[in-house]
């Protein structure tokens, strides 16, 4: 019996935000003192030392600093007023000759050691990461390292090696220049194992050696990570302890959020231990006094079987309440969801069990992504993609999914599983990011976004586009006589009405400036077209709001000017948008509350 628990931790609501939109305090203060003030006046750019292939904590990138200890660096020279400037390396044990050379001003992550201390202060420790043991995936869940004699790797001049030299003697440490070797020579069998922070290794199996390694056991030891900072700058030690200590919980918890995506594995196999079992019978049978030593040996593998299942029970109710999983057959009938499915989704598991996931479905979805998402499971491949759903109150909230077929000990497809991250909260701030805070349409800097994407795609399909401008009749004279509070709300009414017309999937609706807005929309034929936006314009009139300097109507209008045309004809954005607004021009000059071609 074989049995795999995959736990995904998935902090970041990935929502991929740069480190400047962090929610800085405007006030922020380091009480820094009069010397150490005028310090960084006179040294405000510093050279920064990284281990240079340490993902997802720092790496270098063609040439560009990435990576968690970045997007802190990047808090640090905005609070401080100071530039902060990676210098590149080969490895890290250069980066530390480097810091011996006093070519590097501070380091982002290090630890204390006495060799250290010769050229280096340290920070109180910023980041607490524990240490983990990757192994290939075929290996057995450790439940005691210290019993493990096997030979391991870590990356050379690691703070580490030396304590885990002594807590762990059995262990046969070996140096390698960096991570990404050290995890090659296990998959080739060169290494038992590798050792070096969870954040690393999960971040490193999801990205380059998913389904050959994984995290098999952890250590009791934690990497206590501080910003090292050079011993004759004492200053620098005291200016970054007390910027440091200003970082939010919220500041950390949104740069781990941005970059660790954690899978972490155990794997008990049933099958070896009853075989074993079994071989023990048989000596039984031969002789007498090998039974009484198997015997012992099997009650002390027996205690510690039971203490391994105690914490895979664990590990299963960490699953089952913080990850969003779900199993189906091949019909795509849910068998089993975890509570944190049902947490999400508003429904019980008795509720769920039995119906397909098209009981989520929102009906805004785009189609061709489940066409997308069968066609994949089915070719036996993993899915991944961002789905829109809806709870048992009609609420909408978005996950991003992996799903991937399972597979009997026969080799034959018996249904797929499923593991979702809850990104409701990212798509919102997507959504905001595109949309005028206003009239809720969208705003002018996601028209200059998508517009050039979907000309693109409508002369790939040789389709024709309609693009409309319209603005609001006599606006100015509205708001000097009504006041811009009347004048936001007007522009709310008749928005909403505009968009109460658009819908369908291609339909879109943005405020480009002011009271000017733009209508987009697929139609081959431009008096289908000007009918359709002439519904618009009178729906606008119909909503009767009064406007006593509209010259064409007692109430509020608007003029349309629209271009129709196949997007092969259209050489750019800018022609588009300059012929519509020809149009829109020649509508206010033949009278206003019109709709021009």
């Amino acid at each position: 019996m074989k049995a795999i628990f995959v736990i995904l931790l998935l902090f970041y609501y990935t929502y991929a935000q740069n480190i400047e939109n962090l929610p800085i305090d405007k006030k922020f203060n380091t009480n820094l003192t009069t010397k150490e003030l005028d310090f960084l006046k006179t040294h405000n750019s510093l050279n920064l030392c990284i281990d240079p292939n340490w993902m997802p904590l720092e790496k270098f990138e063609k040439d560009e600093y990435i990576g968690i200890t970045s997007d802190y660096m990047k808090i640090l020279q905005k609070r401080l007023g100071i530039k902060i400037k990676a210098i590149k390396s080969n490895s890290w044990s250069q980066s530390l000759e480097f810091g011996k050379q006093r070519k590097c001003d501070i380091f982002s992550l290090v630890m204390p050691t006495k060799s250290r201390e010769e050229y280096l202060d340290f920070t109180e420790p910023y980041l607490t990461i524990p240490l983990v043991l990757i192994t290939k995936i075929e290996k057995l869940y450790i439940a005691n390292l210290g019993k493990i004699n096997k030979k391991v790797g870590i990356v050379k001049d690691y703070a580490f090696t030396e304590q885990l030299k002594k807590d762990y003697p059995n262990l046969e440490i070996v140096e390698v220049e960096n991570l990404k070797t050290g995890l090659n020579k296990v998959k080739n069998n060169k290494l038992f194992g590798f050792i070096d922070t969870v954040t690393a290794a999960g971040y490193q199996i999801q990205q380059h050696y998913f389904g050959e390694l994984k995290i098999t056991a952890k250590f009791d030891n934690s990497w206590n990570l501080s910003i090292g900072t050079r011993n004759d700058m004492p200053l620098l030690k005291s200016i970054f302890n007390k910027t440091l200590t200003k970082i939010s919980q919220e500041e950390h918890q949104i740069i781990l959020n941005k970059w660790i995506s954690i899978k972490y594995e155990t794997n008990v196999n049933y099958g070896y231990i009853f075989r074993w079992i079994g071989a023990i019978s048989i000596f039984f049978f031969t002789i007498i006094f090998i039974i009484i030593k198997a015997n012992r040996k099997l009650n002390k593998e027996i205690t510690n079987r039971r203490k391994i299942e105690k914490e895979l029970k664990s590990y299963i109710k960490i699953v089952d309440e913080n990850i969003i999983s779900a199993t189906t057959d091949l019909k795509g009938n849910i068998l089993h969801v975890s509570n944190a499915f049902c947490k999400v989704s508003k429904y019980t598991k008795k509720e769920l069990i039995g119906k397909t996931h098209s009981i989520l479905k929102h009906e805004s979805m785009d189609k061709k992504v489940y066409k997308e998402l069968w066609e994949t499971i089915s070719k036996d491949e993993i899915w991944q993609g961002e789905i829109k759903n809806k709870t048992k109150q009609g609420d909408c909230f978005w996950v991003k999914a992996t799903i991937a077929p399972i597979f009997n000990e026969d080799g034959i497809k018996v249904g797929y599983t499923s593991i979702k991250e809850d990104i409701t909260t990212k798509k919102k701030l997507e959504r905001l990011s595109i949309t005028d805070e206003l009239t809720k349409t969208y705003n002018k800097r996601y028209f200059n976004e998508l517009m050039p994407k979907l000309l693109n795609s409508i002369k790939r399909k040789n389709e024709y586009i309609t693009f409309s401008i319209f603005d609001i009749d006599y606006f100015k004279p509205y708001n000097d006589t009504y006041g811009h509070l009347k004048g936001d709300n007007a522009l709310k009414e008749v928005t909403k009405e505009v968009m109460s017309n658009l819908n369908r999937a291609d339909d879109f609706c943005f405020r480009l400036g002011g009271e000017e807005f733009g209508v987009v929309f697929k139609d081959s034929n431009p008096e289908k077209s000007k009918k359709f936006l002439e519904k618009i314009k009178n729906s606008i009139e119909n909503l009767k709001i009064p406007h006593e300097h509209n010259k064409v109507s007692p109430y509020v209008t608007a003029s349309f000017g629209y271009v129709c045309t196949k997007a092969e004809d259209i050489d750019s954005v800018d022609i588009l948008y300059k012929k519509a607004d020809e149009q829109l021009y020649k509508a206010k000059e033949n009278g206003r509350n019109t709709v021009l071609p």
